[in-house]
């Protein structure tokens, strides 16, 4: 459970830092670039750390990735020309 928190807390944060370079953009003056460079380059860091983040509790069996996102047909009984039809559903 803590972790889906963790997960939501750095996605909400990486949208508040792609807000706050939007309307540091809006403004357009010196002091408002160098602002947008810092919250973008925020974005960019916490963007990569979610990343690694996922990938490690993959690798740790934490969490799981789908398989394959069409239906796969498990039993080894069947003709291949069964097989290669599509399924019911489409």
């Amino acid at each position: 459970m803590w972790i889906k928190i963790v997960l939501i807390i750095l996605m909400l944060a990486i949208l508040f830092s792609l807000f706050r370079g939007l309307f540091f953009l809006g403004k357009g003056d010196e002091e408002s670039s160098k602002k947008l460079v810092k919250a973008l380059s925020w974005r960019i860091g916490l963007s990569i750390l979610l990343f690694i983040i996922v990938i490690l509790l993959h690798y740790f069996d934490v969490i799981e990735f789908r398989e394959s996102v069409l239906p796969v047909e498990t039993s080894s009984q069947g003709s291949h020309s069964e097989s290669a039809q599509l399924p019911k559903t489409w």
